[in-house]
Formats: structure tokens, C-alpha cells, sequence
């Protein structure tokens, strides 16, 4: 239901309303997913990487990943390579003013995805 009522909406998402969509769905294990997250990176795609900043391409990465990591994702639910690496990227490079021995784990793992 939350997918149906976000693809009807997602060509007015700016942004942060992507990203932060992204990230919900990158958590949230939902049996319509897929179709969200074919639209999604398709309406990611068309705005353009400039239009997202650091955090917002985090959150997209989440989700992209948690898409790569499933059991033979078909490649029309991929993003881009290109919007994918420099979401990658995104993760890769954030220096967080505090950070635990676990975050520093966690992202190294990600990292080497």
C-alpha cells in the first residue's frame, strides 16, 4: 500500500522526499518493493546526481544495496551504475563527528561491497 501511494507520487518528490523514501524502503522488507524500487531509481536517475547531497545519496545507497544483496535482483530494479557507485561513494567517504568501533566495522564491510 505505501509503495502504490508513493509511486503515484514519486514524479513530485524532490530530493530529500526521495531519499528519505529510499532509506524507509531500504529498511522495511515489503513484499512490493520491487516495483517501488524500479520507479524510484528511475525518477533518482532523472533528477541527476547533483541534485542529492551527501546524506541524501547515503540513503539512496542503502537502498540500492539492500536491493544488490537480495537473491538474483533482476537488473531492471537496479539503479544506474554510475548513480549507484556515487551513492557507494557517498557511504564510503562520510566522517561522522562521532564514531563507534561497530559504525567503523559496519562501513568498512559495506565499503568493500
Amino acid at each position: 500500500a505505501i509503495a502504490h501511494a508513493s509511486e503515484q507520487r514519486i514524479g513530485n518528490f524532490n530530493a530529500q522526499e526521495l531519499a528519505n523514501t529510499a532509506w524507509a524502503f531500504a529498511i522495511v522488507d515489503t513484499a512490493d518493493r520491487g516495483a517501488f524500487v524500479k520507479v524510484l531509481s528511475a525518477r533518482a536517475a532523472e533528477m541527476g546526481l547533483a541534485a542529492f547531497n551527501g546524506e541524501q545519496r547515503r540513503h539512496l545507497h542503502q537502498l540500492f544495496l539492500s536491493v544488490e544483496l537480495d537473491a538474483n535482483p533482476p537488473t531492471e530494479l537496479l539503479a544506474p551504475i554510475g548513480l549507484r557507485d556515487a551513492c557507494r561513494q557517498a557511504m564510503a567517504d562520510y566522517k561522522p563527528s562521532y564514531s563507534s568501533k561497530l559504525r567503523e566495522n559496519v562501513s568498512a564491510e559495506l565499503t568493500r561491497m
